[in-house]
């Protein structure tokens, strides 16, 4: 393993050889502890509900369900396989809830799509990879929750999700790329 600390620049700050001191470093060791720092915030938030981590009551709410797989099935059933029903039913609604569920799906994998763009070059992260990434990660937290029967699978999640991790690494492309450029 390579252990030389790699710098990145971010929003266009660049540093030169004399190392200048007002420009901000960011090592790609720190960004790849916020990633994970952020994966925690989001199982905390997404599977518990900012409850405790419970290992022993995963390990039985999992082997219940391998044991009777009718568990699994009867939970994959009450929820929402048909992309844009609830997407739909929340906006025709109109519901602070249903508002919140909606926008709040989408706010919170934007940092995914921010970490992202920041830990690659832009041209080496693509949006399609960033959506495809968020798109893997959501859909890990639905199959989670489905496993251990503590939530309800929802594609439009998953959609929501995605969507939320491409609007993220967009910002910080449109803020980004105008510093880069103001910078030379």
């Amino acid at each position: 393993m390579n252990t030389k600390m790699r710098t990145v620049t971010t929003a266009g700050m660049k540093t030169n050889a004399s190392g200048n001191r007002n420009k901000m470093k960011v090592s790609v060791l720190s960004l790849r502890a916020l990633l994970v720092l952020y994966i925690y915030v989001l199982v905390k938030v997404i599977l518990f509900k900012f409850h405790s981590l419970d290992l022993g009551f995963l390990g039985g709410r999992l082997l219940a369900g391998l044991r009777q797989p009718g568990l699994i099935s009867q939970q994959l059933h009450t929820g929402n396989l048909v992309p844009f029903r609830e997407i739909s039913r929340s906006l025709y609604s109109l519901t602070d809830h249903a508002l919140f569920n909606v926008f709040g799906n989408v706010v919170i994998f934007m940092p995914l799509g921010i970490l992202l763009a920041l830990m690659f070059k832009v041209k080496e992260m693509p949006g399609m990879k960033v959506f495809i990434c968020a798109f893997a990660l959501s859909l890990c937290l639905e199959t989670a929750q489905l496993l251990f029967r503590i939530g309800q699978f929802d594609v439009d999640d998953i959609l929501l999700n995605s969507a939320g991790g491409l609007l993220g690494f967009w910002i910080y492309r449109i803020i980004a790329e105008p510093m880069r450029s103001a910078n030379g």
